[in-house]
C-alpha cells in the first residue's frame, strides 16, 4: 500500500425562595446551603453493548471513570500496570462511534508503544487502561463530552471504542532489528517521560544545544516499518528550538554539540498518534538520524530555504 508522507520541513513548525414575611405567614424554612445539598453521582451511561464494534461483549461494562466503561474480553495473569505513569506496549483495534476505523485492521491491532498517562495521550486514555494486567484484553468506551484533549477532532467530536491488549510493560521495542538507517552499534538507549528515546552516534564538540537556541541539521527518516519517511538531503535545515517547532525534534536535540549525531525514536504520542502531523499514517512510530550542523542566526522556513 503506498504512502504520502509530507515533507519533513512542514512539520518543523507546530502549526476551552424566598419566602413572605409576615405574621400571618407561616415562616418558610431556609434554602440549603450549597455545602449542605446532597450532590447526586452522575448516571451511568447506557451503552448497548451489542452495537459496539470489534470483539463481541455483553452487559452494561464497568465504570472506570466518568463516561468511561469497560468489558473484560480475556483476563489478564501477568504484572498489573503501575499508578505512575510508564510506558507500555499495547496492541489497539479503535473505532469512532460512526463506525470509522483509526488503529488496526480486519487482520488485527496495531501493537504500538505508549505512555499510560493522560499528559501524553488525551483525557481519560489513564483511566481507561487503569489497572490492566498484562495479557488482559478488554473493550473500553470512551465518551467526548467534558474532555479538553481529545485524539479524534472535528466540529462533532465522535466517542471512542477500542479494543485493548495490554502485551508488556516497559518500553522494550517492537520495532526492527536492526533500525534503519545509521546502525547504533553499542551506543546506549536514552529517554525521557514524554517517551522519546534516543542513542547518541557520535558526540560531537562545543557548547551543547539548550531551549531557545538555533540549530542547522541535515536529517533523514523513517516509518516504524522501515518505509522511507524523509530526508533534508544535502541542504541543512535552520530553525530554533522553541514553542513554534516540532515537540519532538526539539527535545531530541537539546544536549547536542556540533557535530553530534543522535538516531531518535519518536513514539506515537509525540507525533503520528490519534491526531498525526499531516499525512503520516495513524500510530506510526518515526525513527530519525539527525545531525547538529552547527548553531546559526538564521532560521528556517517551511520549505527549508
Amino acid at each position: 500500500m503506498t504512502r504520502t508522507i509530507l515533507s519533513i520541513t512542514t512539520i518543523l513548525a507546530a502549526t476551552a425562595l424566598t419566602a413572605c414575611d409576615g405574621d400571618s405567614q407561616k415562616a418558610a424554612k431556609p434554602a440549603p446551603s450549597k455545602s449542605s445539598e446532597t450532590t447526586k453521582a452522575p448516571a451511568t451511561p447506557k451503552i448497548e453493548a451489542a452495537t459496539l464494534p470489534g470483539s463481541p461483549v455483553s452487559g452494561d461494562g464497568t465504570e472506570l471513570g466518568k463516561n468511561i466503561l469497560f468489558w473484560t474480553i480475556t483476563e489478564g495473569t501477568g504484572e498489573m500496570l503501575p499508578i505512575e505513569p510508564t510506558m507500555a506496549t499495547m496492541k489497539i483495534s479503535g473505532w469512532s462511534m460512526n463506525g470509522s476505523q483509526f488503529f488496526g485492521d480486519a487482520k488485527g491491532g496495531d501493537e504500538l508503544i505508549l505512555p499510560t498517562g493522560d499528559d501524553a495521550a488525551f483525557s481519560g486514555w489513564a483511566a481507561a487502561i487503569g489497572n490492566m494486567k498484562v495479557g488482559e484484553t478488554r473493550k473500553v468506551w470512551i465518551g467526548s463530552e467534558g474532555r479538553e484533549r481529545w485524539p479524534l477532532g472535528g466540529d462533532s467530536p465522535q466517542d471512542l471504542v477500542m479494543d485493548l491488549e495490554l502485551v508488556s510493560i516497559g518500553d522494550e521495542s517492537v520495532l526492527p532489528n536492526p533500525l534503519p538507517g545509521t546502525p547504533i552499534a553499542d551506543a546506549a538507549r536514552n529517554g525521557s517521560p514524554s517517551g522519546l528515546r534516543w542513542y547518541d552516534l557520535s558526540s560531537g564538540t562545543g557548547a551543547p544545544l539548550a531551549s531557545g537556541d538555533t540549530a542547522t541539521i541535515r536529517c533523514a527518516g523513517w516509518l516504524d516499518d522501515g518505509t522511507p519517511w524523509q530526508a533534508t538531503g544535502t541542504t541543512p535545515v535552520r530553525f530554533t528550538l522553541d514553542e513554534t517547532m516540532w515537540p519532538a525534534l526539539t527535545e531530541g536535540l537539546v544536549g547536542m554539540s556540533p557535530g553530534g549525531s543522535r538516531k531518535l525514536v519518536i513514539p506515537p504520542t509525540l507525533g503520528a498518534g490519534f491526531n498525526p502531523l499531516g499525512d503520516l499514517p495513524l500510530g506510526s512510530t518515526l525513527i530519525l538520524d539527525v545531525e547538529y550542523i552547527g548553531p546559526t542566526g538564521a532560521t528556517a522556513s517551511a520549505d527549508g530555504n
